[in-house]
């Protein structure tokens, strides 16, 4: 069934702490179209929108991978959609734009641990999905692109998020000459916050996801929260920081845990991946 959709989601059972299975779990968001390098289609923008609003309403998933399926996360836009577009007047044009924010928002706005494991190529819209994520990990090899200007259009809509992750400089480098850029080069400009080897890869990605589920799911999301929160100020420092650490401090899973803390012992919420699982595509 997954092989015919644009995209799909990949479930992965936790265990809890006894070794055996919790009600809890990771999703995998999968860009499937590898024929065409997982390119952007209408198909998969409708699809990424549905299957991010799946998973933000599911309270059993934990975090979210999102990979590509074959060689590569994502070419970028497709040479059809793009034609499409080209022939849609302003109104027809800002009806799509607005349909890729709602989807880079529903991405963004997730309150779990969202990661993206990049290989082969991320090219325009897909630096975008890369940069929406909270972090990312990257294979060497990988290289990213943001192609628009060749074809003499700009990085709109996903331009928040590249702004939130690399330094000006080298963003306006990049969305003004479009040239290709590195994995290193992607790491050491705060796309990627690290680069790994393919032979590596799945037990680096393994550790993350496993140091992932040794915290507080509600505090990961009170954090989410607040990050969002603060930046809209400017990271000034408000009621807002002691409003929220009183509140995590009070709550039920913060109790539990200063409690697990003082009699050394595991907090109720740790999850562990079993032995055989794997992550990555």
């Amino acid at each position: 069934m997954t092989q015919s959709l644009a995209a799909y989601l990949r479930y992965t059972q936790l265990m809890d702490g006894d070794g055996q299975s919790a009600d809890e779990r990771i999703a995998t968001l999968v860009i499937n179209r590898p024929d065409a390098a997982n390119s952007f289609s209408g198909e998969l923008l409708d699809q990424l929108t549905h299957l991010l609003g799946t998973v933000g309403k599911d309270p059993t998933v934990r975090l979210l991978l999102l990979q590509g399926e074959g060689k590569h996360f994502s070419a970028g836009a497709d040479l059809h959609w793009m034609k499409e577009a080209a022939a849609l007047d302003y109104q027809g044009n800002l009806r799509e734009a607005d349909k890729l924010m709602q989807m880079f928002e529903a991405l963004s706005g997730l309150s779990i641990p969202t990661l993206a494991l990049v290989k082969g190529a991320a090219f325009g819209g897909a630096v975008g999905l890369v940069a929406a994520c909270d972090y990312a990990i990257g294979i060497e090899g990988a290289k990213f692109c943001l192609s628009e200007a060749k074809i003499g259009l700009i990085p709109a809509v996903i331009l928040p998020y590249l702004a939130r992750k690399m330094p000006a400089g080298f963003l306006h480098r990049q969305a003004l000459s479009a040239q290709i850029f590195t994995a290193h080069e992607a790491e050491t400009h705060g796309l990627l916050q690290k680069v790994v080897s393919p032979a590596n890869v799945e037990t680096f990605v393994r550790q993350e996801v496993e140091a992932l589920l040794l915290a507080s799911p509600e505090a990961q999301k009170a954090y989410k929260s607040l990050h969002r929160s603060l930046a809209v100020h400017g990271f000034e420092q408000s009621e807002v920081t002691t409003e929220a650490i009183a509140q995590i401090r009070a709550s039920g899973m913060g109790q539990q845990g200063l409690k697990a803390f003082f009699q050394k012992v595991p907090p109720p919420w740790v999850r562990r991946l079993g032995k055989d699982a794997t992550l990555v595509l």
